[in-house]
């Protein structure tokens, strides 16, 4: 062979009759490949998966009872970005994943051994493949179940959906418990204060002290004008109360003014003590939910058309370079040349 055929081997010519000449080979090469990629993902070699999925907006994330209790929250606004990351960490821990792990024996539905030394790892895998939530563009946060079940791919996805709610209530409550307990014993410390200082003012006005300024300035005057008149017995009786008023004066005032500012600060914890109990009481949702998980009807994985696509492509590719290097080796007579 001249260098000119060899130089012209593969042009646009060469390539068309190539085609002709080979045109068979190539169908069944492709055609073969497009059977085995048709039975080698049927549900025999590829478990089908259904998707659930469910969209919801995160709440704002406020207490309840200071929004109820007038503190300028609205607890019905929808939750900013902070917001939504925040309740992707919920969807994404180990408790909502243990949860559900044990609603629905996913060791048992997984077909994972007992005696599989790494059992915990592989339903870790499988649980973050098939299990994911993700923030949408719009703001939203979107959970996808993958199963070999339908009906096993929506449960889970409603029912991760909702334990969102009951860790975060959970998780508040704890907090509104310790805050309960805390502020109950202040108020009954304070409660008890109160009345030891209402027992200590009630024997100070056995006394006859009752308003110690208005008092001082009314007997002063009386005092003066019973000087003035000579009224020795009313002078030694206004001297009397006036020596009482000086001796204990001084705590009444001052028992009565930790009365006012503990009663202040009893109606402060009292108002801190409803809202924690109110948070400790009601269950809160962290969402707004816009569409539950429902039954799929189709199977999302495996794409079976584009599996028997590429199979078909791959293999006629493998075929169109496989009998190229063919016929040049054999034109170069390196190897005989067979019956086309």
């Amino acid at each position: 062979m001249d260098d000119k055929n060899v130089n012209n081997e593969f042009d646009s010519t060469n390539i068309f009759m190539f085609f002709i000449r080979w045109w068979k080979h190539l169908g069944i090469i492709g055609f073969s490949a497009a059977i085995l990629g048709v039975i080698f993902s049927s549900p025999i070699f590829i478990t089908p998966l259904f998707e659930s999925t469910v969209l919801m907006f995160p709440a704002k994330s406020s207490s309840l009872s200071r929004a109820v209790f007038g503190t300028n929250v609205d607890f019905l606004e929808y939750g900013d970005v902070d917001d939504a990351e925040r309740l992707l960490q919920v969807l994404g821990s180990t408790a909502i994943r243990d949860k559900v792990v044990e609603r629905f024996d996913l060791f048992e539905h997984y077909e994972i051994e007992e005696d599989d030394k790494y059992r915990n790892t592989t339903l870790r895998k499988i649980y973050n493949s098939n299990i994911s939530s993700r923030r949408t563009p719009y703001g939203a946060v979107e959970i996808r179940v993958r199963d070999k079940s339908p009906e096993m791919a929506a449960d889970m996805a409603n029912e991760i959906a909702a334990l969102a709610d009951t860790i975060q209530n959970d998780i508040r409550q704890q907090r509104a418990l310790l805050a309960y307990q805390v502020a109950r014993q202040s108020y009954e410390n304070m409660l008890h204060e109160i009345n030891t200082t209402r027992d200590s003012l009630t024997t100070l006005m056995s006394l006859g002290i009752y308003q110690y300024n208005a008092q001082a300035e009314m007997l002063t005057q009386q005092l003066a004008i019973d000087l003035s008149t000579g009224n020795t017995r009313g002078v030694r009786a206004i001297e009397e109360q006036l020596d009482v008023i000086r001796e204990y004066g001084g705590s009444f005032m001052t028992q009565k003014e930790h009365l006012e500012q503990t009663s202040r600060n009893l109606h402060v914890v009292q108002r801190v003590m409803q809202e924690a109990r109110a948070d400790l009481d009601n269950f809160v949702s962290f969402k707004f939910l816009i569409d539950d998980a429902f039954i799929a009807e189709k199977k999302v994985y495996p794409t079976r058309w584009l599996i028997v696509f590429l199979s078909a492509f791959a293999a006629g590719v493998m075929g169109i370079l496989a009998l190229m290097t063919y016929e040049h080796l054999a034109n170069r007579g390196i190897i005989p040349a067979g019956k086309k």
